[in-house]
């Protein structure tokens, strides 16, 4: 197994790993290696950033309102944060928390309205994101198909806020992290100070870089919870033990089954998504597996449950790209193969039409160099031109024309391939594209720029 993961990491160019194999009431093994992003040995007490593993702990917070009678599951959410607004208003009316936290509401997700990874730490700002929500309009019917967006489980946070009176990471900490024994977890911006959450790193033309951006408590209920091996060893045994750990039980049998009982098809893979968790199939092996994978800009978290044999897998990583979404989640599926006797499968590859983008996008940025050059080059010589003025013009403006269009298929069109993306979360999520794109766009501005004053010189000295 360490020699399957040592290879893993190097060949993905990780940085830091922890690993943690979970028996029944045991944990049977966890190491880690590496650095973190300050330079510091990974152990298994350094906190990561969970990304959306973390919609499950949002996931256990809601249902144990269920069992306390305080929140019902097929009730309008409106029933428990009447301030809820979106763009429809019949739209928000029907909404129920069943279909939050199943992501049948309908809502889109929310990343490229600027909604998301906004790391605000101020007071409400939690409260804030979900109220500007009220500009989003549903893409499919609540209760339909299953459509994932984060929208969801940031509208579940503020509703643990209103039914409890208390700020979701306070609330998250009475009643989720310090019964399991989390001690180096965080849910607060204050709560990562003292934890000391290490920066993490994004790959940047396929290397490492450190990334050390702030925490994000307007964002922890939906996927900026940070946690260690340690603390997500704790949390995968009350998983596999009825929610039982120690002597502590944070949600009933029942309950614990229900969260882990896949509810609606999930496009592609044949699974099915449960409360907070997917359900499916292990390949090579055939067992039923209950997972989550969580993705920041600078952290990949895996936790894959195997409920009848009491088995459950966690790998942590310290870095991330979109590019590297696929490699990072094969380990821990091929960690949980080999412990039930099959084979480990190849590692997905690597995203290709990401990398075909970026390097479609490399040698664009070359070719409009070498134009800029060119134009330089020719643009005192257009004042000795012969052309009338309307070819003069006509010439400009279609220089100009098709450099507006690149321009905007630069910025706009192309990151919205990714979910509606814009240029800010290609930034943040893949800053090698990103700086391409910005890099056309800077060209493409100056290749307009010197056309224009080309034909100015030129209409000037007729």
């Amino acid at each position: 197994m360490a020699d399957y993961l040592h290879q893993h990491m190097t060949e993905n160019r990780v940085p830091g790993m922890a690993y943690a194999i979970v028996r029944g009431d045991q944990v049977i093994d966890q190491r880690a290696w590496g650095i973190d992003g300050d330079g510091r040995s990974i152990t298994p007490q350094t906190p990561f950033v969970l990304g959306s593993l973390t919609k499950s702990f949002t996931a256990l917070a809601v249902m144990q309102l269920v069992e306390a009678g305080r929140v019902e599951l097929d009730a309008p959410v409106r029933r428990h944060v009447p301030w809820l607004r979106l763009a429809e208003e019949s739209v928000t009316a029907r909404i129920t928390v069943r279909q939050l936290m199943t992501h049948t509401t309908g809502l889109p997700q929310v990343a490229a309205m600027g909604l998301t990874d906004r790391y605000d730490n101020t007071p409400d700002g939690l409260t804030r994101s979900v109220r500007d929500l009220a500009g989003v309009r549903s893409t499919a019917r609540p209760g339909g198909a299953y459509q994932y967006s984060d929208a969801n489980y940031m509208i579940l946070g503020a509703l643990v806020e209103a039914v409890t009176g208390q700020a979701y990471g306070e609330h998250l900490r009475a009643h989720v992290l310090d019964p399991l024994g989390m001690t180096n977890s965080a849910a607060t911006a204050a709560e990562a100070r003292v934890a000391g959450v290490p920066a993490g790193h994004r790959y940047y033309f396929g290397r490492p870089q450190r990334f050390g951006p702030p925490f994000d408590t307007s964002g922890v209920s939906y996927g900026f919870l940070a946690a260690s091996l340690s603390d997500l060893t704790h949390y995968a045994l009350a998983q596999l033990n009825d929610g039982r750990y120690a002597d502590t039980s944070v949600l009933s049998p029942q309950g614990i089954a229900q969260l882990h009982a896949g509810q609606v098809s999930t496009d592609g893979g044949g699974g099915r998504y449960g409360l907070g968790w997917r359900e499916s199939t292990l390949d090579g092996t055939g067992d039923r597996i209950v997972w989550h994978a969580g993705a920041t800009a600078n952290y990949f978290s895996h936790l894959v449950l195997v409920p009848e044999s009491d088995l459950a897998v966690v790998i942590l990583s310290n870095v991330y790209s979109l590019a590297m979404d696929g490699p990072l989640t094969s380990a821990a599926f091929n960690v949980a193969r080999m412990i039930q006797g099959g084979a480990p499968q190849p590692e997905t590859a690597k995203d290709p039409i990401l990398a075909w983008t970026l390097s479609g996008l490399l040698a664009l940025a070359g070719l409009l160099l070498a134009l800029l050059i060119w134009s330089l080059v020719r643009a005192p010589r257009s004042g000795r031109a012969t052309r009338s003025w309307r070819r003069i013009i006509a010439g400009a403006a279609g220089s100009v024309a098709s450099c507006v269009t690149l321009l905007g298929g630069t910025l706009w069109v192309l990151p919205a391939m990714w979910d509606g993306a814009g240029l800010a979360q290609v930034l943040l999520f893949a800053p090698d594209i990103g700086h391409a794109m910005i890099a056309v766009a800077v060209l493409t501005g100056a290749i307009a720029v010197v056309r224009l004053g080309a034909a100015g010189y030129a209409l000037t000295r007729r």
